[in-house]
């Protein structure tokens, strides 16, 4: 209960909105330890559903996909995601969108070798998590980032991890040294 905990959404309506809760513990693991995923949810049904799935835990921070933010389409105005999240109860800040830096730490938190296990831990539960992420594949013009060309590839709960991963601020030192 007294590890830091925090979440990271990533917006979808016709493709599938993602949020995953992470926390950390004394040694400075990560736990990816909840996850949400589905499309087809307005805004105000995703943020009541992370609102009910994190019950009375507090987090230090819920970062969200930069492009919740937007509030124009088509030369028209309109309520953004962010703030439908807002009146939901779910305050969100925004996420880094720097993909390249993200997909870097989230290499650097999976990282393991004979006798440093990784820093990012997934639990079993998180079903999506794990049936996704391993099918990524590299962008065939940009090495360093995940293939957004394809459309068969489901990155949204790794896109959330990504900004989850980025919003950690204790990481910088933290992965030089590996957990303590």
């Amino acid at each position: 209960e007294a590890w830091p905990k925090w979440r990271a959404v990533d917006y979808g309506y016709a493709v599938p909105y993602a949020c995953v809760w992470m926390t950390r513990d004394p040694a400075g693991r990560i736990y990816l330890y909840r996850e949400s995923y589905g499309s087809g949810k307005t805004a105000l049904d995703q943020a009541y559903e992370v609102r009910v799935l994190s019950g009375d835990e507090r987090y230090f921070c819920t970062v969200g996909d930069p492009a919740m933010w937007a509030d124009q389409r088509e030369g028209k105005r309109y309520q953004s995601v962010a703030s439908q999240y807002g009146e939901m109860g779910v305050g969100l800040i925004q996420a880094s969108n720097n993909r390249i830096a993200g997909w870097n730490r989230l290499h650097e938190v999976l990282a393991f070798g004979d006798e440093v296990p990784p820093i990012l831990r997934v639990f079993s539960t998180c079903h999506d998590f794990i049936r996704t992420f391993p099918m990524l594949t590299r962008h065939p013009n940009k090495p360093d980032d995940v293939n957004t060309l394809d459309v068969a590839l489901e990155d949204h709960l790794a896109d959330a991890a990504r900004y989850a991963i980025q919003a950690a601020p204790w990481l910088d030192a933290q992965t030089r040294r590996g957990p303590q």
